[in-house]
């Protein structure tokens, strides 16, 4: 992680490289990142750099946990507002990251761009480590009550559905951003499924 040094650079010049890091991120592939490309677009000296980081890998640490933190920011306040009903997180996010005049959440473009360029990348460990795909503040914001089965594995499932929903959503509104309301209806539909299911009540059967 960054140096004590880093955060006590001028906000101007610490943001000209947060800005050159990110630039080189949504460019190129995490394998082909170039230092030099970094330095030269943030105007700072080499040996600067590495006062401030240990290396490119640890620049790119820094870059997604900080990314990370915003993502998990946004949605615990989502899950706030929604009084911790997983089931609601998905469309109100959307609305979030997609805005009602077309306009997409900035970080979510970068990130975009990023799953882009190094495709295969461990979601899981972005969001919250091996364990849970549930980040420890969103399950500290989820209110259980709702859940078929109160425990944190069960919410961790109900949570990793919701994610593919949204993403799904975003893919679609991205691909064809005239077709965003109609997307929205899609997702609010998908979540009705997700929380009530689709079989009708005449033909419930017990899962196991």
């Amino acid at each position: 992680m960054p140096t004590a040094t880093f955060y006590r650079l001028p906000e101007e010049k610490r943001q000209r490289l947060i800005e050159a890091g990110w630039a080189e991120l949504t460019q190129v592939r995490f394998t082909e990142i170039s230092i030099n490309r970094i330095i030269a677009a943030a105007r700072i000296p080499r040996g600067s750099f590495y006062q401030y980081f240990e290396d490119k890998e640890d620049l790119i640490r820094y870059l997604l946990a900080d990314m990370r933190e915003y993502f998990v920011s946004l949605l615990r306040g989502i899950l706030m507002e929604a009084k911790g009903d997983l089931f609601a997180l998905p469309l109100m996010a959307y609305d979030s990251f997609i805005g009602r005049q077309g306009h997409t959440d900035p970080m979510l473009v970068l990130f975009i761009k990023l799953l882009r360029l190094n495709q295969g990348i461990d979601l899981q460990s972005f969001m919250a480590g091996p364990e849970h795909f549930l980040p420890d503040p969103l399950w500290e914001a989820v209110d259980p009550s709702g859940l078929r089965r109160r425990d944190r594995e069960y919410a961790d499932q109900v949570f990793h559905l919701a994610c593919a929903v949204l993403a799904f959503a975003i893919v679609e509104t991205l691909h064809d951003p005239a077709q965003s309301a109609q997307v929205r209806e899609r997702t609010r539909v998908r979540m009705d499924l997700l929380r009530y299911g689709g079989m009708a009540d005449g033909y419930k059967e017990e899962i196991t």
